[in-house]
């Protein structure tokens, strides 16, 4: 038998190289996502936003979540891609005999076939992925509004902290030029006028201090809405009087549940392709060849052959029994991990409301009792004051629990509010709770 050279070439999707060359045949190239970024919806730009706008303003401006959506798009492309059979395979055979004229030449043509439903199963649990992908977007949306209105809650409550102080300082001020009159005609002592000056500027310090602490705030504020820093912004609204919602929770509207629920539903398929993948695809090929050989006494001949094969693994050695058990596992664990966090998410809604209820009930007794006594306190130690009948520094005491009585009222407002905001995440409200 005489000795041949064979050589093969084989068809591989995407790049074709041999190991001497420097270059593929097929080079892929890099891409800049400036222009697919700049698909998306524009920003939106306005200095001025209200407390109920607010919502809509991060949904669609915050950074964050502009990214987050992208997860979505990512698990888009792996719906179409998945459930694709592999590529079909060309073949391509010469061989030459050496010396002699005999040779040949083979072309085959293969592809590979599963025998279960493993694509089915793959499009399946990708299309559960996409919807897994929507559920925690939602879950950042809602997160990240909630957020951004606590932070708005904190600047309003600071604002209505420098209204009560600018009161003060007015009255103040008017006292203090009553009593400078009354001690030009020796009626009263002039150092009590000072005092009171002193005191009126104390307070116009504090209302500083509160601007200072605002600008911050305002400055966390650009960010969820997508502001550059130092942007102008201006927010208004006024927050609305405490009352507990009426809305309750129901699971089925909190996106993290459904999305477990989904993980839950994804883990059983994913079970069934454990399964599935037991079994490797079947492969299966056509070829045709045509060979020239010596045929003495006659000399060259040519011959042609075509046929088909059938390729089919044997299952000796892996059934793919680890990867089921860890499938099973998976499973078993998600399905723990959506009760705990029901038990979680219940038990989150019952603190945030009994929270409002401790809120509210601080205020009214407040409101109804100490401010009224404490006003009344003050408008009669000032009349004493008036006609020489009570020392200064009580008037100022007095005063002092005034302002800090209604301090505390706005403080327990916003605290309300607050737990509001945190109340209207807990059970799914992703809109303005204002």
């Amino acid at each position: 038998m005489k000795p041949y050279i064979t050589l093969c070439l084989a068809w591989i999707p995407l790049a074709v190289s041999c190991s001497n060359q420097s270059e593929p045949f097929i080079t892929a190239t890099a891409e800049f996502p400036a222009d697919y970024l700049g698909k998306s919806t524009p920003l939106n730009t306005s200095k001025e936003v209200s407390l109920a706008e607010l919502a809509n303003r991060v949904a669609s401006n915050n950074p964050q979540l502009r990214a987050a959506r992208m997860r979505i798009r990512e698990a888009q492309g792996q719906v179409v891609q998945s459930g694709r059979l592999s590529n079909p395979e060309l073949g391509v055979g010469l061989n030459k005999s050496i010396p002699g004229s005999e040779g040949g030449m083979e072309v085959s043509f293969s592809q590979r076939f599963p025998v279960t439903n493993r694509l089915a199963l793959e499009k399946r649990i990708s299309k559960q992925q996409l919807a897994i992908a929507a559920e925690e977007v939602k879950t950042a949306e809602r997160d990240l509004v909630a957020k951004a209105q606590e932070i708005a809650v904190e600047i309003i409550l600071l604002r209505q902290k420098r209204s009560e102080l600018n009161k003060q300082a007015s009255l103040l001020e008017t006292l203090a030029n009553f009593i400078t009159e009354a001690a030009n005609r020796g009626e009263l002592s002039p150092l009590d006028a000072n005092q009171a000056q002193v005191e009126a500027s104390s307070i116009k310090s504090k209302m500083n201090q509160l601007q200072s602490e605002e600008n911050i705030l305002l400055g966390k504020l650009r960010a969820y809405i997508g502001l550059s820093a130092g942007s102008p912004l201006s927010l208004s609204g006024s927050l609305p009087s405490a009352r507990i919602p009426s809305q309750a929770l129901a699971l089925q509207n909190l996106s993290e549940y459904r999305a477990k629920q989904l993980e839950i539903e994804q883990a059983q398929q994913a079970i069934a392709l454990a399964k599935a993948n037991r079994y490797e695809d079947v492969e299966a090929s056509t070829f045709a060849s045509i060979d020239r050989e010596e045929d003495a006494p006659e000399g060259l001949e040519t011959e042609g052959v075509i046929g088909i094969g059938v390729k089919i693994p044997l299952q000796f050695y892996n059934r793919n029994e680890g990867n089921i058990a860890s499938a099973r596992a998976r499973a078993a664990r998600i399905t723990l991990e959506k009760d705990a966090l029901a038990l979680e998410l219940k038990q989150n809604a019952a603190n945030f409301r009994t929270e409002m209820n401790g809120w509210i009930s601080q205020n009214e007794n407040i409101t109804s009792s100490l401010i009224p006594l404490a006003q009344k306190n003050s408008k009669q130690l000032e009349t004493a004051y008036r006609n020489g009948q009570a020392p200064f520094t009580s008037l100022l005491k007095a005063r002092n629990q005034e302002l800090d009585l209604e301090n505390t009222k706005l403080e327990n407002l916003a605290a309300f509010h607050k737990a509001r905001v945190r109340y209207f995440a807990a059970i799914g409200k992703t809109s303005s709770t204002f």
